[in-house]
C-alpha cells in the first residue's frame, strides 16, 4: 500500500507528473495508492476513483468524470467552476470560471 499526503505539493510540473506516472504504474500492478490531493487537474488524471470531501464529510465519490462536477464543486469550494473535456484527449480540465481579466466571474 502506497500512502501518499500532498506528495506533489513542493515540487514542479516535471516532477509532479513523474511523481504521479510511479504511483499510477504502482496502482497498475495492482498495489493500492491512497494520494490526497488539492490539486483536482492531477486527480482527474490519475485518479481511478476520487472522493470529494467537505467539511470533514464525504460528499460524493466515484470516477472523476462523474465525480468532478461543476454544481458539485461550486458547492464545495464556494467558487465558480469550470469542467471541460479536452477536445483531444477527453481528458477532464477542472478550474476556477474567470473573466478577461483573470478573476472569478460569479
Amino acid at each position: 500500500m502506497l500512502l501518499l499526503d500532498e506528495p506533489t505539493a513542493a515540487l514542479d510540473l516535471r516532477h509532479q507528473e513523474e511523481l504521479m506516472r510511479t504511483a499510477r504504474d504502482r496502482a497498475d500492478r495492482g498495489h493500492a495508492v491512497l494520494a490526497v490531493l488539492h490539486d483536482l487537474q492531477l486527480a482527474a488524471a490519475y485518479a481511478d476513483e476520487i472522493a470529494v470531501l467537505h467539511a470533514g464529510r464525504l460528499v460524493e465519490r466515484g470516477r472523476p468524470e462523474s465525480v468532478l462536477t461543476e454544481p458539485l464543486l461550486e458547492e464545495v469550494y464556494q467558487l465558480p467552476i469550470e469542467v471541460l473535456r479536452h477536445p483531444v484527449t477527453g481528458s477532464v480540465l477542472v478550474g476556477p470560471r474567470r473573466n478577461s481579466k483573470g478573476t472569478p466571474t460569479p
